[in-house]
């Protein structure tokens, strides 16, 4: 519609030239200043029908765009949304779930059972215990590989021990002692490097299991002793120690039930120490490999 305006504009504007007397064959230099002008003329006109569609589509294209982009951010908007409501409904699943397995831990802590993941986590912590034979009683043999102990002397009162090389003042730690059928033992950690048994009242500086003769286990340490009631013959013993946590645990590596905790601050470095007692000839195995646990 706006092609034919123009086009009627045109002819309206030449046949008025016309009966003004203008006439390309009659004015030849009136027709030679004209022709310029026609030629622009005839150049706007393409120029307008080229400029104008390219515009609407160009104008077509950002409008276009733009809806796109908002429908693709109203999209992302409603994902971060669901993601959101899908984060925090797992959060809460997992406090919840966290919060029955500290609640079945605790019932099974009660009854002595140690957890497949608590094992675990024990376990990984074990260390290569070796005997020091220059810290041990006179009374004692530590074997050449240090990883037995056995009483030699003469039959005594006294709890002759020996330490372990590697003493520790972080972190946690955690070795195995196979007793057997011993009726006199002693383990666990002390600070005391220079002394070559341990006293009957040990008082500070001793986290100490005492067995004696073969049924009365005492917990012992600087706030007292306390009887330990076993359940049944434990051969194999697990300590576990946790240096910053103020703990000293005691295992049936066996059958992996928790026996007792002594706690406490443990000044600077600790060494484990193991005594065989004095009244029978069976050695003490350090870091013995159980097969069943």
């Amino acid at each position: 519609m706006m092609r034919n305006k123009i086009f009627h504009w045109r002819l309206r504007q030449q046949e008025a030239r016309e009966r003004s007397g203008f006439c390309a064959t009659c004015h030849p230099v009136q027709a030679k200043f004209m022709a310029p002008l026609r030629q622009s003329e005839a150049s706007s006109e393409v120029d307008f029908y080229v400029v104008v569609p390219a515009l609407v589509v160009s104008l077509a294209a950002f409008f276009c765009c733009a809806c796109c982009e908002g429908r693709e951010t109203k999209r992302l908007r409603r994902e971060n949304e669901d993601l959101q409501k899908n984060y925090e409904t797992f959060k809460t699943q997992k406090e919840k779930v966290e919060a029955d397995f500290d609640e079945l831990r605790r019932k099974t802590n009660t009854c002595g059972y140690v957890l497949d993941r608590e094992w675990k986590t024990i376990t990984e912590a074990r260390v290569n215990v070796t005997l020091d034979p220059d810290t041990a009683s006179p009374s004692l043999t530590v074997s050449e590989d240090g990883s037995q102990v056995r009483f030699t002397g003469e039959r005594s009162a006294e709890w002759p021990s020996v330490l372990g090389r590697e003493g520790f003042t972080s972190g946690r730690h955690y070795w195995e002692v196979e007793v057997g059928e011993k009726g006199y033992w002693v383990l666990g950690v002390s600070t005391h490097t220079h002394e070559k048994s341990i006293p009957e009242k040990p008082g500070e500086g001793y986290w100490l299991v005492r067995l004696a003769q073969g049924k009365t286990c005492t917990a012992v340490s600087q706030s007292g002793d306390q009887i330990v009631k076993l359940e049944k013959i434990c051969k194999v013993w697990g300590v576990y120690l946790d240096h910053e946590g103020g703990r000293l645990l005691f295992y049936n590596a066996e059958t992996r039930f928790h026996i007792h905790t002594l706690e406490g601050s443990f000044p600077g470095q600790v060494y484990p120490i193991f005594s065989p007692g004095s009244h029978d000839k069976g050695p003490l195995i350090i870091n013995a490999t159980v097969k069943n646990a």
